[in-house]
């Protein structure tokens, strides 16, 4: 009735065996937890080491800016050097009135004139091609044209055809299809070689100015190119004072001719000139004086 319990036994004879497991192990050894703690010889070569990193990824955002200022800067420079070109029709080849320096020396100095003109941004390239232009008369146009890769603007000038050289009482000038002063004759090349006409009318020519009308250059034109397909030289022409009158002096004749500027039919007048000393000349007379010509249809002579 009061005998052992078994269960008891068996809890003591495990507890006994931890116990005596507990006593007989060896100790382990457990190596010391990392606390966040080190030398301040270490923490002040990391803290240096950092700073030096910062110091480096600055300077080189630094250098990597500068670099790309420098390099934008150069791309949108322009030198103060331009390039001149001509721009010719298709119909004429007209050459330029001036020296090719004269025109290139004068752009170059409006380059140089205002600091903007040295960005291709900034450059004022419509001032510059006004510029050019009234400077030089005898330029139609001028447009600036700035590379996109290069530094050197090129500016391409359009010149005007001179076509007559008007003597006044104010100097020679050259004059365009138009009839506008473009120059002084003096500043002319001399392998330039144009037909003059001296004006009577005292008109004060000044450069840029009219000094005639359209019209009038184009008869002077037709009149002088009838009379050399006939091979008849011209030794001068004349504009006399108060009329509408050209009168032009035949080379190697004591006589002139006297054409009608009013009338624009110069080619009619010029045949009846032609016809007239063809009649003249079978009946071997030489008028000592004049021809007259303005007449359409007629001529008289003296």
């Amino acid at each position: 009735m009061f005998g052992r319990n078994p269960s008891r036994r068996a809890r003591r004879r495990v507890a006994t065996s931890v116990q005596t497991e507990e006593r007989t192990s060896p100790p382990v050894y457990r190596a010391p937890e990392n606390t966040g703690r080190s030398r301040p010889g270490q923490a002040e070569a990391a803290s240096k080491a950092t700073v030096w990193s910062q110091v480096a990824r600055r300077f080189g955002a630094l250098v990597l800016t500068i670099a790309i200022i420098v390099s934008v800067i150069s791309v949108l420079s322009v030198a103060p050097n331009a390039k001149i070109q001509t721009l010719t029709s298709s119909k004429t080849s007209t050459a330029l009135l001036r020296s090719r320096a004269e025109y290139q020396a004068a752009a170059d100095k409006l380059l140089a004139s205002s600091i903007l003109n040295r960005n291709k941004i900034t450059i004022n390239a419509g001032h510059i091609s006004r510029q050019m232009t009234d400077k030089f008369p005898e330029l139609t146009s001028a447009s600036v044209t700035i590379p996109l890769i290069g530094h050197r603007p090129t500016i391409y000038v359009q010149p005007a055809e001179a076509s007559l050289v008007v003597a006044a009482n104010s100097g020679a000038f050259v004059v365009d299809q138009n009839g506008r002063a473009l120059m002084p004759s003096a500043n002319l090349p001399t392998a330039q070689k144009l037909p003059q006409v001296v004006d009577q009318s005292g008109l004060a020519v000044r450069t840029g100015h009219q000094v005639l009308a359209p019209s009038d250059v184009t008869f002077v034109q037709i009149v002088l190119a009838e009379l050399a397909a006939k091979h008849i030289g011209v030794s001068s022409m004349v504009l006399p004072p108060a009329s509408r009158e050209l009168d032009v002096y035949i080379a190697g004749q004591p006589y002139f001719v006297k054409f009608n500027l009013e009338n624009n039919n110069a080619r009619q007048q010029a045949g009846t000139y032609l016809a007239t000393i063809a009649q003249l000349g079978r009946g071997h007379v030489t008028p000592a004086h004049y021809i007259d010509v303005r007449v359409d249809g007629r001529a008289y002579y003296q």
